[in-house]
């Protein structure tokens, strides 16, 4: 064999090992931040009320309607804030999203 060859078998073993050491890690840091996700995700969840919003969110009803359902009996402009902000944390953690039609946004769930 030449200088050559050993050189080039061996440049090659380098990155063998550097592939799977990525690869590793690359494993490691997607099952950390599964695990962060979920954790915050179950945070978030916690309380009642974003539960039952994030439950409302199936792409079929707009803020009113979900307000409706959450708050029945309760005066939209009091009850409906509470459920836009509830709404812009779900959203801003990426539980869910919303889709414009028509002059109305509809909430829909992105992760299960």
């Amino acid at each position: 064999m030449s200088k050559d060859d050993l050189t080039n078998r061996d440049l090659y073993e380098k990155l063998e090992e550097i592939r799977r050491l990525m690869n590793t890690q690359l494993a490691m840091f997607k099952l950390v931040n599964e695990q962060a996700i979920e954790t915050a995700r179950k945070e978030i969840l916690a309380l009642d009320v974003r539960k039952k919003i994030f439950e409302q969110c199936d792409n079929k009803k707009t803020v009113t309607q979900i307000t409706q359902t959450v708050f029945p009996g309760e005066p939209l402009e009091k009850s409906q804030p509470k459920v836009s902000y509830h709404l812009a944390v779900l959203e801003d953690y990426g539980l869910i999203d919303h889709r414009d039609e028509k002059g109305q946004r509809y909430y829909y769930r992105k992760r299960e």
